[in-house]
C-alpha cells in the first residue's frame, strides 16, 4: 500500500492582496496525476486545509473541485484533518455525505479518542493499516485552565495535554501493532527544533508548549505532521516528518523546495521518499541600496509557466525623499512592461531616519503587508516602550486564543 502525506494548502490563500488560485490548481492537478501514476490509494491531508477559518466561495469550490477529482482516482481513502486555520465547523459539515464517498474528516477533537481511529481495509475487507487521525489540538481540547495558575504552569500542562493525547492513543491501537498492522498518526502541532518560515502562525501559547520527538510514543510507525511550511524530517526512528506546503507562502520559502512524502507499507514493514513538487510560480526577494535593487531586477528572466513575483527591499543610509517617488515610477514601469514577472511589493527604509518618523511615512509598507503582531510591535515601539518582552508574548497568545475560537452565529 502506498500512502501520500500532504498538508498545508492554504486555499484561498493572498500574497499581499495577489490571489494564489492558479498555484493551488496546478499544484492540485499534480497531485491527481501522481496519485495516479504512483498508484497511491490513501491521500493524508495534515491541516491547515484553508487559509482562514470562514474560506471565501471561490476557495470553498476549489476545494470541492480538487475532492471531486480525487474521488475518480484509484484512491481508497481520503483522510483530512482540520489544523489551526481550519474552523471545525466549516469542515466537518458535509462530513456524513463525503464519508459515503469514503473521505473522512477530523475537523478537531470530539473528546471520543475512538473517532480519531481509522481503519485502511484491503481488497478483502481485512485491515491493511491503521491511521491515528490527529487534528490540531486546541487547548480547551487537551486541558482545563486551572484558576491562578502561572504561565510556566499552562505551558507544561499543553505540553503534558498534547502529549497524552498521543499516549491515549497508542493504548487504543495495541491491538493492531500486535498484528504486525502499521499504525500512523497525523498531527497539526509545533515540534521544538522544527524550522519555521515567516509565513506560520503561532500556535499553542507562542510556541512555548512545543513538543520533541522523543516524547512521542514510538509504537506509531510514522508521523505525518501538518503546520510548518518547509518540508523537513525531525526524527527517524520513528519518522516525525513535516510534509510542508504545497507553495511558498511567504518570501522566506523563495529558496525552498517543495514536496509530499510517499510512504510505502510492505508486509508490515514502513519506508518514506520525498517527491519534489514543480513551482509553476517563483517567489523572488531582492535587497540592498537602490541601485543594486534596481540591476538586479533589469536583468531578471523568468521562465516560470506563471509570471513570478518579486519583492523589493529598498535600504538606503541617507535620506532621500525624492528615492521613493523615483522607487514608485520603476515598479510601475517594470509591471506596464512585457516580463514574465510582476513586483508585487517594494518598501524603502532609511538607516539614519528615527523610527518615529519611518512609522508615520512608511515607504510603501501597509497594514496588508504587516501580520497583527508585527502591528503592535511597531505601536510599542513608537511609543517608546521599553521592556516589550512579556508584552508581545501575552499579545501573542490573546491573538491565538481569537483565531482558534469559532463564531457561533
Amino acid at each position: 500500500m502506498k500512502i501520500l502525506h500532504t498538508s498545508d494548502w492554504h486555499i484561498g490563500h493572498k500574497l499581499y492582496g495577489n490571489d494564489r488560485t492558479d498555484e493551488h490548481q496546478y499544484f492540485f492537478n499534480w497531485l491527481t496525476e501522481t496519485i495516479q501514476t504512483q498508484n497511491i490509494e490513501v491521500l493524508l491531508v495534515c491541516g491547515d486545509i484553508f487559509d482562514v477559518g470562514y474560506p471565501s466561495n471561490l476557495a470553498l469550490k476549489t476545494y470541492y473541485q480538487i475532492l471531486k477529482d480525487l474521488i475518480k482516482t484509484n484512491l481508497r481513502k481520503i483522510i483530512i484533518t482540520g489544523g489551526n486555520h481550519d474552523f471545525v465547523s466549516t469542515l466537518e459539515a458535509p462530513r456524513e455525505i463525503l464519508e459515503v464517498l469514503n473521505v473522512s474528516i477530523v475537523g478537531g477533537a470530539s473528546g471520543n479518542l475512538s473517532d480519531e481511529i481509522i481503519e485502511i481495509p484491503d481488497d478483502r475487507g481485512k485491515t491493511e493499516a491503521v491511521i491515528a487521525a490527529v487534528p490540531f489540538l486546541r487547548e480547551k481540547d487537551i486541558r482545563t485552565p486551572v484558576a491562578g495558575e502561572s504561565p510556566n504552569d499552562r505551558i507544561k500542562a499543553t505540553k503534558e495535554g498534547i502529549v497524552n493525547h498521543y499516549r491515549e492513543l497508542a493504548m487504543l491501537v495495541e491491538q493492531y501493532k500486535e498484528g504486525n498492522i502499521p499504525v500512523i498518526a497525523t498531527g497539526h502541532l509545533y515540534m521544538q527544533g522544527s524550522q519555521l518560515s515567516e509565513s506560520e502562525r503561532d500556535i499553542h501559547l507562542g510556541n512555548q508548549a512545543g513538543v520533541t520527538a522523543s516524547e512521542f510514543p514510538a509504537i506509531f510507525d510514522y508521523y505525518a505532521l501538518g503546520h510548518i511550511h518547509r518540508a523537513q524530517s525531525i526524527s527517524e526512528k520513528p519518522p516525525v516528518i513535516y510534509s510542508g506546503s504545497p507553495i511558498a507562502l511567504s518570501y522566506s520559502e523563495q529558496n525552498n523546495k517543495k514536496s509530499v512524502r510517499i510512504i510505502e507499507l510492505s508486509n508490515g514493514k514502513i519506508s518514506h521518499k520525498k517527491l519534489e513538487i514543480p513551482q509553476e510560480r517563483k517567489l523572488k526577494s531582492f535587497k540592498g541600496k537602490y541601485e543594486d535593487v534596481i540591476k538586479k531586477v533589469e536583468t531578471y528572466t523568468s521562465d516560470s509557466l506563471l509570471p513570478d513575483w518579486l519583492e523589493l527591499n529598498i535600504e538606503e543610509t541617507e535620506y532621500d525623499p525624492l528615492l521613493a517617488r523615483a522607487a514608485n515610477n520603476f515598479v510601475e514601469d517594470i509591471n506596464h512592461q512585457d516580463h514574465n514577472f510582476e513586483i508585487i511589493r517594494h518598501t524603502l527604509t532609511f538607516a539614519n531616519r528615527n523610527y518615529s518618523d519611518y512609522f508615520r511615512q512608511d515607504a510603501g509598507k501597509t497594514l496588508s503587508d504587516m501580520n497583527e503582531t508585527e502591528v503592535f510591535e511597531q505601536l510599542l515601539e513608537h511609543q517608546g516602550v521599553v521592556e516589550k518582552k512579556d508584552l508581545i508574548h501575552t499579545f501573542k497568545a490573546l491573538v491565538e486564543i481569537v483565531y482558534s475560537t469559532e463564531k457561533i452565529n
